[in-house]
């Protein structure tokens, strides 16, 4: 895993469904044709031991809208840049998949790797 890619959550916003964490370990470039291989270290300790939760899944492209915040990823400030989005999505005409409205998805990066200084952002997933 690079230490610049985002640990990923997609939390309900009914507050009492469980919340799922990715972290990306490899994705597609920009101008290529695939993803690279997933290192077969990963996909070895997946399902095994102290790695029994972890899963190996690969997610399909897509677009997303993105708005980013520098506040540390508490419940508030997360569902109110969530919110701050949709509004500018509608201001702007733009549409988000339909299964996004009980669903709020957002990226921390550096958070390891930082102190103090970590940036956030919240995504929502555009409607084809």
């Amino acid at each position: 895993m690079s230490p610049l890619s985002p640990a990923l959550m997609d939390v309900q916003k009914d507050d009492i469904s469980d919340k799922f964490m990715m972290w990306p370990l490899v994705f597609t470039p920009p101008g290529e044709d695939g993803p690279p291989a997933v290192p077969e270290e990963a996909k070895e300790k997946a399902g095994e031991g102290q790695w029994r939760t972890v899963r190996v899944v690969d997610v399909p492209s897509k677009v997303v809208a993105i708005r980013e915040f520098s506040d540390a990823s508490m419940e508030p400030v997360v569902r109110k840049a969530d919110r701050e989005l949709r509004e500018i999505l509608s201001r702007d005409g733009l549409t988000p998949a339909d299964y996004t409205e009980d669903l709020v998805q957002f990226a921390q990066y550096d958070a390891i790797f930082s102190m103090g200084r970590r940036r956030g952002e919240v995504w929502i997933d555009l409607a084809d």
